[in-house]
């Protein structure tokens, strides 16, 4: 009988050579990754490496800056291709509303404001006592208007954000026509004659040699009391109020 049990615990092959059995230890190699996996530290290492891999992923996402979008607010159609151009676009330098010194808080130069509602305003002027004789130059206007500014002056901005003129989003004309505004001839819009379509009685036009805002750089001027002409050249600025402008 003992050697029946020997025989059936110990099954012994064709061979001549015995299987193992539960009761035979392991290996040393495989007691060493056995107490590997069992140890504290292996499983913090592998935790560690997650979470690096994962923030890598994450800051691989992160977008930096986008190009000047067109005036009229469209967006552009995104990419991977154009997202990686973009990523090497500097940051646009956008002025909010408040008061500025120029030389110290904004460089000289000729800047596009953008209105953040339906009426905006600005102010140039030469000192900051905010007195009525101080003021050099002053506009209410819809959309967007253009100014250029001198070292040692203020410029006030109300319900608008200005843009250096290099920088400002550009003009498209919505059906070829321009809401009201002030617009670069030659850059906004293309020189030649243009017709004048009033929204509104009182209607405005007005042609000018450059963006100071002063009476002596008026070229020309009118009320609209119904449809008109108008004709700019390369250079020449024109401002509308109350009036759309269709491109021909």
């Amino acid at each position: 009988m003992r050697h029946l049990e020997n025989y059936k615990k110990g099954e012994i092959n064709m061979s001549g050579e015995s299987k193992k059995t539960k009761g035979i230890s392991t290996s040393p190699s495989e007691k060493f990754k056995k107490s590997i996996l069992k140890s504290w530290w292996f499983w913090l290492i592998i935790i560690i490496v997650i979470i690096v891999i994962v923030s890598n992923l994450g800051k691989s996402g992160n977008s930096t800056s986008t190009p000047n979008s067109p005036y009229t607010g469209s967006s552009a159609s995104s990419s991977s291709a154009a997202t990686s151009s973009n990523a090497l676009i500097p940051a646009v330098k956008i002025y909010k509303a408040g008061m500025y010194k120029i030389g110290s808080d904004m460089p000289t130069g000729e800047y596009v404001l953008i209105s953040n509602g339906d009426m905006a305003y600005v102010e140039i002027a030469k000192d900051s006592t905010g007195q009525m004789e101080s003021i050099i130059a002053n506009d209410h206007f819809k959309n967007r208007s253009i100014v250029t500014v001198s070292d040692r002056q203020y410029i006030k901005l109300t319900s608008c954000i200005a843009y250096a003129i290099a920088d400002a989003p550009r003009v498209i004309a919505s059906d070829g026509y321009l809401p009201e505004g002030m617009y670069k001839t030659g850059i906004d819009m293309p020189a030649g004659e243009h017709k004048l379509i009033p929204d509104c009685n009182g209607a405005y036009s007005e042609v000018s040699n450059d963006s100071t805002h002063m009476i002596d750089s008026i070229v020309s001027n009118n009320i609209l009391s119904g449809d008109s002409y108008v004709t700019v050249q390369n250079g020449q600025y024109l401002k509308i109020s109350g009036a759309k402008l269709q491109l021909n």
